[in-house]
């Protein structure tokens, strides 16, 4: 009987909880008495053998004891060592990690990079990679890793904590926050009326030598990488040396972005949200703010995102680390300190947030047909000589 549940387990690649496997125990034992005839009667002296005895039945006992024994099957102890490949920066999840760590007693290792660079470490390191968990602050660099093949499907229940648009079609990887593309403008130089209603518009001379960016960002990448999905790779390639063109100001990453239009050195810098209400939060009245633009790849709201390396040698540990970013704590601490969008229902987002359903993201995102033109994207932004 085990032995089929275990292979139910294998061939599905699921996770089966106690009271399913109380469920199949106790049908498998129904199904296997009623299938069952008793023993044939005594042949007579020169007959045939006698009328076959009535079908075995399972007492209600048995049936008690099944349920019991496979609902104390003890659960896989959560401790040990875990590793987990962070493309999240340290500033924003150290803290979670701490909290984790601290309530599970499991030892934690963190290694920190840009989500895309990880991405590739770990195609290149393959089997022998000693990472548990990719923690990956964007979608594209999760799908990445999807492809390859190096992920564990993730429990129903741990992809059923957060919306459908969070979650990898084929179960991979799971959202544990969101965060939108958006514009970083600088309140005394630029107007509202000046501003393009999508992200191509800014390849305009009006904003020579007023835009900034970070063309090694993974979310950066990941923008370009929706574009190129959604208008093929001959129009942004086109935008990309416009806007290169233009004067441009390369960042290193998105927070230099927002303290140079804060002291008032960029009208216009293209990051993430979350950055400029961290400012705003300790600023309220520095003179910049975030524009939201009207659709588009410039407008995606993407999931940051973890999965399970299929070669994790702490696969508990891992899943648990992944089921605490869903917990009330680690999900306040994303909307109240990092101001990200809760995925996780009953959460209530920060007030400096927008409403998420205000914002106007493209709809129906395929984040592993993005994972497919990452590598593209960043050739074509060297290409267009960034």
């Amino acid at each position: 009987m085990l032995t089929t549940i275990n292979t139910i387990q294998a061939n599905k690649g699921i996770k089966l909880n106690k009271k399913f496997i109380a469920l199949i125990s106790v049908m498998l034992m129904v199904f296997a008495a009623c299938a069952s005839e008793g023993e044939a009667g005594p042949a007579g002296p020169a007959g045939e053998a006698g009328p076959a005895g009535p079908a075995g039945e399972v007492s209600q006992a048995a049936i008690d004891a099944a349920v019991e024994a496979a609902l104390a099957e003890p659960e896989a102890e959560v401790g040990g060592t875990l590793v987990i490949y962070s493309g999240r920066k340290e500033s924003l999840v150290a803290d979670v990690i701490a909290a984790f760590e601290a309530s599970s007693g499991v030892d934690v290792e963190v290694r920190y990079a840009k989500s895309a660079a990880l991405a590739g470490t770990l195609e290149l390191e393959g089997a022998i990679s000693p990472a548990d968990v990719f923690f990956s602050q964007d979608p594209v660099s999760l799908g990445v890793v999807a492809k390859a093949g190096l992920f564990d499907r993730l429990p129903a229940d741990i992809l059923d904590n957060v919306p459908s648009w969070a979650v990898d079609r084929n179960g991979f990887w799971v959202g544990t926050s969101g965060r939108s593309r958006s514009l970083v403008v600088d309140t005394r130089d630029v107007t509202d009326a000046e501003l393009p209603g999508d992200i191509y518009g800014l390849a305009d001379e009006k904003f020579r030598n007023r835009l900034g960016l970070a063309p090694t960002n993974s979310s950066f990448i990941a923008m370009i990488a929706c574009m190129i999905e959604s208008d093929g790779e001959e129009k942004v390639l086109e935008w990309l040396t416009a806007i290169n063109g233009l004067g441009y100001t390369e960042y290193p990453k998105n927070s230099p972005q927002v303290a140079a239009a804060n002291a008032g050195e960029l009208d216009i810098g293209m990051i993430n949200h979350y950055y400029t209400l961290r400012v705003l939060a300790e600023e309220p009245n520095a003179q910049m703010k975030n524009v939201y633009l009207d659709g588009g790849c410039g407008a995606m709201v993407m999931p940051a995102g973890a999965g399970v390396l299929s070669t994790s040698q702490n696969k508990p540990a891992a899943l648990a680390f992944i089921e605490y970013l869903h917990s009330t704590s680690a999900q306040e601490h994303f909307t109240n300190t990092v101001y990200e969008f809760p995925l996780v229902a009953g959460i209530a987002p920060n007030a400096l947030l927008p409403d998420i359903n205000s914002l106007n993201s493209p709809s129906n995102l395929n984040w592993s047909a993005l994972a497919l033109w990452q590598e593209k994207a960043v050739e074509l932004i060297a290409q267009a000589g960034f």
